[in-house]
């Protein structure tokens, strides 16, 4: 930020010239200039102004009393130009020394006058490129918008991040319209026709970015800064992670960088700390320079038809899996209710909407990690070796699921977060419901019974069960069980149940070691679904493995949940979904060598074998 440097300038002695110097050689490309306004002139005595009745003001580049110069005549023009073509309050010059305006001062005091003319030369001498900062105003139109936006490009301005709480063009005038009454002009017309590019500011909430970046994502590039509230208690290593992270994980490509400027040598200080930001991002592979969009992406009908076809495929076979529909064990309205859904999930993932796109990229999230662990009983087979087998295969029919989400979700939009993948919370609980309740009730079919069979017997069961007593250490259990599905899926996000100081210390020291740590759900889901095979293939305990089984359901929902956030870059997602496989798997295999050596070898050999015998 110009007027930080300028502040730090002013702290130092040093010449700005030689801060701007210091700070570029640091590995600083841009800084960025906030846009005057005609109160702020006359606070720093370049103008003054005198009231002339109650509807209209003179502003004077030299005071009406002793006659002292304020500034060079040259200011005046650019704030007449800047008042005629940003009001609607008419002005006149008067002279070369003054300006009447049809406006009372407290109106015409906050109207944008556009970037100081000298602290442009200034940035551009010292080899700096310009982010322009200006705001939304009262009025605005799209011819007023569009020379705004023209007056930074004439000198040299290709990015810009508006100030305030709105866009450029809120409310109206940001996307264009259609019909006879529709407003000429919009900020993403100018922006394209003038080939800039807006920085949308992350966590800002700024009225009509949503807007703006939907209705534009090749003009838009995400930015990440520490606010100037966080600064007060921010450190260096800490706000060198925070922007390392922002941009190796989360694609932003302009970091707004602020100053420690209450150290005892800020110069140095604050050049060491930019060094060390450009040096956390070469670690990541990335370079510091000039931001820029993205180049248009998409995915063409024929590539979204074939993923449609395995969608529409995966889910016959789920179906299958449970049912075995396709050997007759349904009615054949089931069988043919199953395949007309296949069929509709294939239209939509080959269909122009975005939204039928969308809702294929979800179907396809909700059955791949369901038919993972689905296709096969995995609580049946009790040879405890093959469990990794096991493990392997419902990660590799999961890892479909990813390519399908990835494959039709490719694009701009989803890139620079304008548009986002719907249905996160579905898809980490609607695929461990549906497992539990196959599995805990047993409700599948099988080469001994009918889907219907199955069925009726769990209807049966489920009807004995009711009759029977509530014990306490089931309401407590059951309790228990509910709380931790309950903090799972609110932590999706790390929204609902907040992150405590020892959890993120705990990611901070994983980031640092691991270039991108694994995600805790993939962690506890992987060790928690290894360690139930291992656990069933020695015990032969279903009741004692399933617990755990369910709960490693939500490895495979997190493992592909990871990739529907598709700002995040596909090759972090991948270290970071592999890492999580690996140590998960690890993590399970070595805590239920403990339970074995400790805990199941003790057990009565046969009480687990007169299990098995019955």
């Amino acid at each position: 930020d110009f007027a930080e440097l300028r502040s730090l300038s002013a702290a130092t002695g040093e010449p700005l010239d030689t801060v701007l110097q210091a700070f570029k050689s640091a590995g600083v490309h841009s800084v960025t200039l906030q846009e005057e306004t005609v109160g702020g002139l006359n606070e720093e005595k370049r103008i003054s102004f005198a009231p002339l009745g109650t509807m209209q003001t003179r502003l004077l580049a030299a005071s009406s009393g002793d006659n002292t110069l304020f500034a060079a005549p040259s200011e005046l023009p650019r704030v007449l130009s800047h008042v005629e073509r940003k009001t609607r309050f008419g002005a006149t010059a008067s002279g070369e020394t003054a300006i009447i305006v049809n406006a009372p001062w407290q109106y015409l005091r906050g109207v944008g006058i556009g970037l100081d003319p000298q602290d442009v030369a200034q940035v551009r001498g010292a080899g700096l490129g310009i982010v322009g900062r200006v705001g939304n105003f009262n009025g605005v139109s799209g011819d007023s918008l569009a020379w705004t936006l023209g007056e930074l490009k004439r000198i040299g301005v290709s990015m810009v991040i508006f100030s305030g709480d709105e866009v450029l063009g809120y409310k109206g005038y940001i996307a264009p319209k259609t019909g006879d009454n529709a407003p000429a002009g919009s900020t993403v017309e100018t922006l394209r026709s003038l080939k800039m590019l807006y920085g949308s500011v992350e966590f800002g909430k700024q009225k009509g970015d949503v807007e703006l970046t939907k209705a534009a994502p090749d003009r838009v590039v995400r930015v990440h800064t520490i606010t100037g509230g966080e600064m007060l208690t921010a450190t260096v290593p800490d706000a060198v992670q925070r922007f390392s992270l922002a941009a190796r994980e989360r694609n932003m490509r302009l970091l707004f960088v602020r100053l420690f400027l209450d150290e005892p040598d800020p110069l140095v200080f604050n050049t060491q700390y930019i060094g060390k930001i450009v040096k956390a991002l070469e670690r990541g592979n990335l370079t510091a320079g000039a931001a820029h969009g993205y180049d248009a992406l998409g995915v063409g009908f024929l590539p979204r038809l074939l993923i449609g076809l395995g969608i529409g495929a995966a889910f016959v076979l789920l179906a299958d899996a449970v049912t075995r529909f396709l050997g007759g064990g349904l009615p054949p309205v089931w069988g043919a209710l199953c395949f007309l859904t296949a069929i509709a999930l294939i239209a939509l993932a080959a269909s122009p909407s975005p939204f039928g796109v969308k809702l294929a990229a979800l179907a396809a999230a909700l059955i791949f990690p369901s038919l993972g662990l689905l296709y096969h009983d995995l609580l049946h087979n009790e040879i405890w070796h093959k469990a990794g087998g096991r493990f392997a295969f419902a990660c590799a029919v999961t890892a479909f699921g990813i390519v399908c989400v990835v494959g039709l979700l490719a694009g701009q939009a989803f890139l620079v977060k304008a548009d986002a993948f719907v249905g996160i919370k579905a898809t980490l609980a609607v695929p461990v419901l549906l497992v539990a309740l196959v599995y805990a009730l047993d409700l599948r079919a099988r080469d001994d019974r009918t889907f219907r069979e199955a069925w009726r017997s769990t209807a049966n069961r489920l009807i004995a069960l009711s009759r029977q007593p509530v014990l306490f250490w089931q309401i407590v259990a059951g309790a228990f069980a509910l709380a931790l599905v309950f903090v799972i899926l609110s932590r999706s996000g790390n929204e609902g149940v907040g992150v405590s100081g020892v959890e993120l210390k705990v990611r901070a020291l994983l980031d640092r070691f691991l270039y991108a740590r694994p995600r805790f759900k993939d962690l506890f889901g992987h060790a928690a679904m290894v360690f139930a095979l291992l656990l069933y293939g020695r015990t032969g305990r279903r009741d004692w493995a399933l617990p755990l089984f369910i709960l490693g359901v939500f490895g495979q929902v997190s493992l592909l949940n990871t990739f529907c956030h598709l700002h995040t870059p596909l090759a972090v997602s991948l270290w970071r979904a592999a890492l999580g496989i690996a140590l998960g798997g690890a993590f399970g295999t070595i805590a239920f060598a403990l339970v074995n050596r400790f805990v199941l070898r003790r057990l009565s050999v046969g009480a687990i074998e007169g299990h098995r015998s019955r």
